[in-house]
Parts: C-alpha cells; sequence; structure tokens
C-alpha cells in the first residue's frame, strides 16, 4: 500500500470514529425532564349553587394555595402554591359527574345556564394543578354539603344519606375467574360460609365482584327493613366478620382457605329525593304528607294546619307557601285546591328513599 493510500485509509478510519462519536454525543443529549408534583392543591370550601332563574351560579371560598410564594432552601428559592385553576363538575341523580367548565386562577365563580324543571343537580369545585386535582372533602348531608345541591322547581331539595356497607376480603386459594361455574360455586359457598359466621340470612350478602390476585371478593351487606332490636345491623354484621377474620383461632374459614386480608369499603352517599310528579310530568306541591299515592285528606289537615301563618311567626313553613309571598294564604288554598286528587306517579318510589 503506497504511502497515499495509508493517509486515505487513516481518514476514513477517523472520519468513522468522528461519526460515531457525534451519533453517542446526541444519544447522551435529551430534553430536561419535567418534576412531577405530587402536593395537591388545598381544596376549595364553602361550594354554594344557587338558582338565579335563567342559569345556576356556582360560587367557592378559593384554595389557600390560590396564590404562588417562595421559600428558601440552602440558598435556592423553591415556589410554594400555586395552581392553574379550578374544574367545575355537575351530577345528577345515579350519573357520575360531569366536567361542564374551569375558571382560571382568583376566580370564585362560574355560571352553568343549564335549566331543566324538575331536575336537582350536585356541583363540585376542584382545584388542580400540572399533575393534581383535588377533591373537596365534604361530609354527606353536612350543610356544606346541601349548600351545593340545588333543585329546578320546588323548595329546597330533600335528600337522605344512604350509607352501604360492604367489604373486599382476599383469600389464599385460586379460583379461575374465566370458569363460570366455578366462580358460581365459590359464590355459594363464601355466601353460605359468610350467613352462617354472623348469623344472618344468606339473602342480605351479595358478592358484587371475584377477581383474581389470589382470589378476592367485594361483597355488600344489607339491612332488612323493619328489623326489630334484636336482628343484627349490617353495620354490626361487619364489625363482627372484622373481628372473625382478626382472631381467626378455629379456622373458621377453612372451607374456602386462608384470609390474607379484610378491608371495610362502606360508603355514604347523598341521595337527592325526586320531586313530586303528576302522570303528565308536572310537579306536585302540595303532597305534603307523603302518604298515599294522591294529594288527599292527609295533605289537607297539614295544609290546614299552617294556613294563616306569615314569614317571622312561629311555625311558619315555607314549604306550604306554594305561591310565595310571605304568608300561608288563600291563593296557596286555591292552587291546593287545584292539586286536590292529583295522582303521584313516583309515590313509591320517594316514600322507598324516605323509609315510608
Amino acid at each position: 500500500m503506497s504511502l497515499l493510500q495509508r493517509h486515505a485509509a487513516r481518514f476514513v478510519i477517523c472520519a468513522a470514529l468522528l461519526a460515531s462519536l457525534s451519533v453517542r454525543s446526541d444519544a447522551a443529549t435529551s430534553d430536561p425532564v419535567r418534576s412531577v408534583d405530587n402536593l395537591p392543591p388545598a381544596p376549595a370550601t364553602e361550594i354554594r349553587a344557587l338558582n338565579t332563574g335563567g342559569e345556576i351560579l356556582v360560587t367557592w371560598t378559593a384554595s389557600v394555595d390560590d396564590a404562588q410564594s417562595f421559600s428558601v432552601f440552602n440558598g435556592t428559592y423553591i415556589k410554594t402554591g400555586g395552581l392553574n385553576g379550578y374544574r367545575i363538575y355537575r351530577a345528577t341523580q345515579g350519573a357520575e359527574a360531569e366536567l361542564i367548565g374551569t375558571a382560571g386562577p382568583g376566580v370564585i365563580e362560574f355560571a352553568d345556564p343549564v335549566a331543566v324543571t324538575g331536575a336537582t343537580y350536585i356541583y363540585s369545585v376542584r382545584p388542580f394543578d400540572a399533575d393534581n386535582e383535588t377533591v373537596p372533602d365534604i361530609a354527606p348531608g353536612s350543610t356544606q354539603d346541601l349548600a351545593r345541591i340545588v333543585s329546578l322547581g320546588g323548595g329546597p331539595p330533600d335528600v337522605v344519606v344512604v350509607r352501604t356497607v360492604k367489604a373486599e376480603i382476599s383469600f389464599d386459594v385460586e379460583v379461575d375467574v374465566e370458569d363460570e361455574v366455578a366462580v358460581e360455586a365459590f359464590t355459594v359457598d363464601f355466601i353460605t360460609l359468610m350467613a352462617e359466621l354472623l348469623g344472618i340470612d344468606p339473602s342480605r350478602i351479595t358478592v358484587t365482584s371475584v377477581t383474581q390476585g389470589s382470589t378476592i371478593v367485594e361483597f355488600e351487606i344489607a339491612d332488612i327493613e323493619g328489623e326489630d332490636e334484636e336482628t343484627i345491623t349490617a353495620e354490626e354484621a361487619l364489625v363482627e366478620l372484622i373481628a372473625i377474620v382478626a382472631d381467626d383461632t378455629e379456622d373458621e374459614f377453612a372451607t374456602i382457605g386462608p384470609v390474607l386480608e379484610l378491608s371495610d369499603e362502606s360508603t355514604e352517599e347523598v341521595v337527592v329525593i325526586p320531586l313530586p310528579i303528576d302522570p303528565d310530568g308536572n310537579i306536585v306541591l302540595h303532597w305534603f304528607s307523603r302518604t298515599g299515592s294522591a294529594v288527599g285528606f292527609d295533605d289537607f289537615f297539614l295544609f290546614a294546619d299552617n294556613f294563616g301563618l306569615a314569614h317571622g311567626e312561629d311555625g311558619y313553613d315555607a314549604t306550604y307557601d306554594v305561591v310565595p309571598n310571605g304568608q300561608v294564604d288563600f291563593d296557596d288554598f286555591f292552587r291546593f285546591a287545584d292539586d286536590f286528587g292529583t295522582s303521584i306517579v313516583n309515590a313509591a318510589e320517594i316514600q322507598g328513599l324516605i323509609g315510608q
């Protein structure tokens, strides 16, 4: 190989090495990685919904993180607080909450143009930042809870707090959850054993799911209507089951398998009692007693007891001031007379919710 050829070969090798170094350099370079914020903003409080006639005005007290400040750590300024804004959600009975709008930082109200007569809505305001969203911590049925519920038609919404007693239990046993026959047999054995251990009727136990991962069973325990003092309640039954699992000295679960874990997953939910509706879908405001299936004499006697009372007087109840003028008077009586005898098509549903 000539000297010229050797120099050419060296040039090619050097060029290849430089290209390789360039590739490695590019591979080591990347865009900055954004850190993830694991601290959710503080919740919005005092959420209220007001029917203004043409829209629902939702107001709230701003999150305490609706501002940015800085603290110093080892000579470095660290940003604290701050949020991107608020998401406003609206829910109707039995449906998931729907995102209906967003408000920026510093904003404390939102106008919802929805207006469906007879509907009841529950509003939620959730502060959010780049990585988190904070759901308000509100006790079901509390004053704060009722303030965010609005009923379009009639007075303030009637609500009941429904507690569902349920739990999740894991067994160290394998069940093929794809095999319907095997799952059904396991479910029957589970319900039978639980009923025997707790001394309750098997019909009160409902298995809602059986999943893999050892075997995880989600189930509910129901109360029974008209129960006497000797009948164990659903809550008492679950407390008893937790105690049995914690002190399983007699191997009570041998017919199924060892218990790995039991957790109380009970929930409380506000259920809005629907407004009474006549056969044409109109709201009936004079079915005061919630008895029977039509506006009748029980309602008349309640109305008569309140006739003549005015706002500010002891005993005044705006429920009976159907033609609102601050007094239960003949205007209300004439409206009551129009409704007398009207059938309530959803009477059974309402009575079931209020326990009648």
